[in-house]
């Protein structure tokens, strides 16, 4: 099996810079993207899963068919399942690659 094939998305470039080069740190084939890539982007990179970080971009709204994370340097009390520490990526992204 290659490399985990990770696209790491926001609107904040530092945070996409930092989730980015974490992801790096363990292995995996990164393309960090500040803004809303297109369908052929995604199509070209083929990423194994998607972590969406907060903010995103306005306008973002994909039917994304691969897994997602969702990435957030605060706590957020949205509901929405966050991933806020690395040690919680470290282990989300080991379940989503898993499955």
């Amino acid at each position: 099996m290659g490399m985990p094939r990770i696209m790491v998305i926001g609107s904040k470039v530092t945070t996409v810079q930092r989730v980015s080069r974490y992801c790096l740190t363990q292995g995996a084939e990164v393309f960090p993207y500040y803004g809303i890539p297109t369908d052929e982007e995604i199509t070209l990179f083929a990423p194994q899963v998607f972590v969406l970080c907060i903010p995103m971009p306005k306008d973002l709204q994909y039917d994304i068919l691969q897994p997602y994370i969702l990435w957030s340097e605060y706590f957020v009390s949205e509901g929405l399942l966050f991933v806020t520490s690395y040690t919680d990526l470290y282990a989300r992204l080991q379940e989503v690659l898993a499955a």
